[in-house]
């Protein structure tokens, strides 16, 4: 196939189990999300590892979600050489994927809404930025706006609402569970309700879920043979053990969704 279309899509801080119990009608029509083990546990070395072609990698040998079973984007020339050479596309830079996708004359758009994305070192290579904060909206019109549809592209969003508080457009009441990993004592020590029993359990999956009615605005403007890749950049603790939030290498912390699909329903290869 030519060289594709690739949207990378974040849902910041998402847990597997939480996006799979999300009422996600959309994605599902699309793919189905599997479990993988992210390469960070917070924001900013996971992303600096997914602009290299490190992406959440499942344990299943499938291609695409097993890296090592076959790659999407590698980087060649340096990095994982021997993975990446098996890569649906290859690029070379000794930068990162993005400023090899540019110099093979891609557009290269993002939008992030975490405060990491403020940081220089996270967005140099896009050939246009916006860091909006939590605005899956503004986040998509800013996408949308910037695409210019005659030439490849490489776009990608970081949504910010299904981080802590979780948050979104319409929401009538906020999360009354602090879990961010301040709040922690230690050693930890579990106490009261976690996982699917805790409130901010719910409330993450009603982010999820908010995200996904946005996805038909998105998708709809893209050409069918975009291949997309949705994941999360690391998950978050809900109590499980006495752990809140994420900063820490917890199983729930680093199990992330991850799904691969053309948004035409074609195979990627």
């Amino acid at each position: 196939m030519a060289d594709p279309n690739i949207l990378l899509l974040t849902y910041d801080s998402c847990r597997f189990d939480v996006l799979v119990d999300a009422d996600t009608p959309v994605l599902d029509s699309f793919a189905d999300v599997v479990p993988a083990q992210t390469p960070a546990n917070f924001t900013f070395p996971a992303h600096q590892a997914f602009f290299v072609g490190i992406l959440p990698n499942a344990i299943d040998d499938l291609p695409f979600y097993n890296r090592f079973r076959k790659q999407l984007l590698g980087l060649v020339e340096v990095g994982e050489t021997n993975v990446a050479r098996h890569a649906l596309m290859t690029v070379a830079s000794q930068g990162n994927l993005l400023t090899g996708l540019r110099s093979a004359g891609y557009q290269v758009v993002g939008a992030g809404a975490m405060n990491w994305f403020r940081q220089e070192s996270l967005t140099w290579g896009f050939e246009d930025f916006s860091f909006t904060g939590t605005d899956a909206d503004a986040q998509i019109r800013f996408l949308l706006e910037r695409l210019d549809h005659s030439r490849r592209f490489f776009g990608f969003i970081n949504f910010g609402e299904t981080h802590a508080p979780f948050d979104y457009a319409g929401k009538r009441s906020g999360c009354p569970v602090d879990v961010r990993a301040r709040v922690m004592t230690w050693p930890p020590v579990e106490r009261g309700p976690v996982g699917r029993d805790n409130e901010a359990y719910r409330h993450q999956m009603e982010a999820a879920a908010f995200l996904d009615s946005r996805l038909p605005r998105l998708f709809s403007d893209l050409p069918g043979d975009t291949i997309v890749i949705l994941c999360a950049d690391h998950g978050e603790c809900f109590g499980e053990d006495g752990y809140w939030g994420h900063g820490v290498n917890h199983p729930r912390v680093l199990e992330v969704p991850l799904a691969f699909f053309r948004l035409d329903g074609e195979p990627l290869a």
